[in-house]
């Protein structure tokens, strides 16, 4: 993994003008921030902050790691993220949750994938208290790796389906899942980038999750 904006950008100018530069050059209104290693979360939160009273079109999201079913986001990578961006005044659109590659206590990684939106929904309560509960869902993302995950769990269509199901139910704001190179059959029970390692039709979790809806 390379180094990230945030990681080569040392001021606020600077870090807020990447992010244009990365805006314009796209041709998007939207930026999205991967943690995935330590970042100065004020000096990255100040930069968003920033583009946004330039830009107040400008959405941003957080994707951000799980540690667990019952605990919901990591602490440092994830709950300390988010309370540094209201502290910095970032206007907060989504909170995606990376439901991928972190322990399960229920065996139905389903389940445990419904269970861990509960627990970082809780978090997201004491981070953004003026928030209502609908409110609240509606920043919520949740973005698993289909099939085989490098820990061992799997995530199957059956597994889909019952996050479908919920994420439609409690009408959050986003379900993705990671990748759509690997939404196909083949190299059954192992891990990798151009298949899913479970038994599955081509587009197969592709088709569940095209029945999410948002009321």
């Amino acid at each position: 993994m390379g180094p990230y904006l945030e990681h080569l950008c040392s001021t606020v100018d600077d870090l807020a003008n990447a992010y244009k530069l990365a805006l314009d050059t796209v041709g998007t209104n939207h930026l999205d921030v991967d943690v995935e290693a330590p970042i100065n979360n004020d000096l990255v939160n100040s930069a968003l902050a920033q583009v946004q009273k330039e830009r107040p079109d400008v959405t941003v999201s957080y994707t951000l790691m799980i540690q667990g079913e019952d605990y919901g986001m990591t602490p440092a990578l994830g709950v300390d993220v988010l309370k540094s961006a209201v502290a910095n005044g970032v206007r907060v659109d989504t909170v995606n949750a990376m439901v991928m590659e972190f322990g399960c206590a229920t065996a139905d990684f389903g389940v445990c994938i419904v269970n861990t939106a509960g627990a970082v929904l809780k978090q997201m309560e004491e981070i953004f208290p003026d928030k209502s509960d609908a409110e609240l869902k509606s920043m919520l993302g949740l973005t698993p790796m289909i099939g085989r995950n490098f820990n061992g769990n799997t995530f199957q269509l059956a597994n889909a389906r019952t996050v479908v199901d919920w994420a439609t139910q409690n009408n959050i704001g986003l379900l993705a899942f990671w990748s759509i190179e690997r939404d196909n059959g083949g190299c059954s029970g192992t891990v990798s980038p151009y298949f899913s390692g479970v038994d599955q039709q081509r587009f197969d979790f592709t088709k569940i999750f095209k029945e999410f809806s948002r009321k």
